[in-house]
């Protein structure tokens, strides 16, 4: 079983400057495919080596468009242009000859401004130790779940048949690991998607698209430390969710904000 940073680590370079090897284990499944948190990280850590230190990430905008089973990978980049403060990447995950994934980004400079609005405050939540964890049943949960912690602060377990797709949510990896933008993606993707929650087992959820804005650089945490997201729902209907998130560090401060179209599969 390997860690996530294991996983980050092992993103390598090849002869051709724009593919690197990737390594997908089989405890980060969910269903037939990797988790797409984990997926969207392998991507942007292959972008991380190609751009400047001083451009960091701005925006990320990801399709997930087939499974990506355990086993070998390949990430392709494609810089679309480097001007003199941003930078714009486009890259795919591939698996065997498809496209699993296709994500664009843009890095920027920081630029001089007078102009500083605050983020979004933090909901007033209590101590997430006072919440009990969501369990990892093998067979029953995701075996990628049994690589975070994370409890509820408010809002229906998944598959409960809940009146509202809406809840709060800490998260964390169980074991203190190096905090970076990858690591924060895959962090953020961990959660039951609102709706899931709506919906009486059984049945099952796959986002179709991701777009994520990092407004701060990360403040000075390990992935040992809590994170908060607040989860909602803008519209849902004919099976398709459109959700937005923020998601707070452990200093308040808001770190990303997210947007999300997902499928939910009711059997009946």
């Amino acid at each position: 079983m390997s860690d996530f940073q294991t996983l980050m680590s092992g993103v390598a370079s090849t002869a051709d400057k724009n593919r690197y090897s990737v390594d997908v284990d089989d405890t980060w499944l969910q269903g037939r495919t990797a988790f797409g948190g984990l997926s969207a990280a392998l991507v942007v850590a292959a972008m991380n080596k190609q751009v400047a230190a001083d451009r960091r990430l701005r925006a990320l905008s990801v399709l997930f468009v087939g499974p990506v089973p355990a086993g070998k990978h390949e990430v392709q980049l494609r810089e679309l242009r480097v001007g003199g403060s941003v930078s714009h990447l486009q890259g795919e995950l591939i698996c065997g000859d498809e496209v699993a994934l296709s994500a664009s980004a843009a890095y920027g400079k920081d630029r001089l401004s007078d102009i500083k609005l605050a983020g979004p405050e933090m909901p007033a939540v209590g101590d997430p130790e006072r919440l009990a964890q969501l369990p990892y049943i093998e067979g029953l949960t995701p075996p990628f779940t049994q690589h975070f912690d994370m409890r509820i602060e408010y809002g229906g377990m998944p598959f409960s048949g809940a009146d509202s797709a809406d809840f709060g949510i800490w998260l964390r990896f169980p074991q203190p690991q190096h905090i970076d933008i990858a690591t924060l993606i895959a962090l953020a993707d961990a959660p039951p998607m609102p709706g899931l929650n709506m919906i009486k087992p059984p049945g099952m959820g796959s986002s179709l698209s991701w777009y994520l804005e990092f407004p701060c650089d990360l403040p000075a945490a390990d992935t040992s430390d809590w994170w908060y997201c607040d989860y909602r729902c803008a519209a849902a209907g004919n099976g398709y969710f459109h959700n937005n998130a923020t998601i707070w560090g452990p200093n308040g401060q808001a770190v990303m904000f997210s947007r999300q179209v997902a499928t939910v599969f009711e059997k009946r």
